[in-house]
């Protein structure tokens, strides 16, 4: 796929949170050093860069034991394993389950691909991140994504649930820790992401109960796809926009660590499109100016404050090159057009 920041929605987050809040982990603490806002708890759909989420997972793992993304799933409700479990919740099934979660996925991950098919008397479910990490984080997002494949089948009961597992090895220790989790069935692979062999019997097996459908795929095709876009720029401007939205200041050391690159990386990234970070990012302004001056809850002094503005003058100047008008001019016209339709 083409060149794109890595996204998923901070739900995902959710469960290795509370894991660690339950363990005496600082919670802005930890999040802080993957560069990440307390946005995943405050606001669960939005979106947050993949790379910070792994990066996030991989430095628990390294305090807490390789298998800690078993233990983070295998303590967590159903009802918090995050989209997955939620969707897997108002199926029958897990291959229903799997249906739906493929269906869902755009609007959940952008670099997140997952696929199965039925073979003979097994299913096969492959899933793999379209990111390079390397391979201690690589190793622990699949084993995370692993542990909630595991979940959705003992919903059903039954056990053993893996007939195989291939899984790229933790670069120190190997997957023997993962052999208290599902058994020898575990074995290592070349590959970039799992495959995982599944008896028929269990993926078609229903579910003890059949839970009320708390968010299915139409319910997350209300929240915009994270694969929108065609081109880089696309991804950086989508992701400008959710940092302002959060009041968070954008910069290029920021915004090329979400996309996993070096600083110099990402700007021959957008070279290459004829962009720049200055001219993306006043484009997002403009469009988050005119967004929040329809919107009329806040000041227009609070808007340029909220979106890096010296002060708002220097909004009002900006705002007359992109529209001829000042910002109260327009939000003026915004409110009697809307009154009088």
């Amino acid at each position: 796929m083409p060149a794109a920041v890595p996204l998923i929605r901070g739900f995902a987050l959710l469960p290795a949170l509370r894991w660690l809040a339950a363990n005496g982990v600082p919670i802005e603490r930890a999040l802080a050093e993957v560069g990440l806002s307390l946005s995943p708890i405050t606001d669960p759909f939005r979106p947050i860069p993949l790379v910070h989420m792994a990066a996030l997972l991989r430095n628990a793992a390294r305090e807490h034991g390789p298998d800690l993304p078993c233990r983070i799933v295998s303590g967590t409700d159903n009802l918090e394993i995050a989209m997955i479990g939620r969707v897997a919740l108002g199926s029958r099934t897990p291959a229903e389950a799997l249906a739906r979660i493929v269906a869902a996925l755009p609007c959940y991950s952008s670099h997140e691909r997952v696929s199965f098919e039925r073979m003979s008397n097994q299913y096969v479910v492959r899933l793999f991140f379209a990111h390079r990490f390397d391979a201690e984080t690589r190793h622990v997002a699949l084993q995370y994504a692993s542990a909630m494949v595991d979940r959705i089948l003992a919903m059903t009961g039954a056990a053993p649930r893996f007939v195989k597992l291939e899984i790229p090895p933790h670069p120190f220790h190997g997957v023997a820790h993962l052999w208290s989790w599902f058994g020898d069935r575990v074995v290592a692979t070349n590959a970039r992401g799992i495959t995982i062999q599944i008896e028929e019997r269990i993926m078609e097996a229903a579910f003890g109960k059949t839970a009320r459908d708390r968010l299915n795929p139409r319910a997350l095709e209300r929240e915009a796809s994270l694969r929108a876009g065609e081109t880089f720029s696309d991804s950086v401007k989508a992701y400008l926009g959710v940092m302002l939205d959060n009041d968070e200041t954008p910069s290029i050391r920021r915004m090329a660590a979400a996309a996993g690159m070096s600083s110099r990386s990402f700007q021959r990234q957008l070279e290459r499109e004829g962009a720049s970070f200055s001219q993306l990012l006043a484009e997002t302004k403009q469009i988050e100016t005119l967004k929040r001056l329809k919107e009329d809850k806040l000041t227009i002094a609070a808007i340029a404050a909220d979106l890096g503005y010296s002060d708002q003058a220097a909004l009002t100047r900006a705002f007359r090159r992109w529209t001829g008008i000042s910002p109260s001019e327009f939000r003026g016209r915004t409110t009697s057009s809307a009154s009088t339709s």
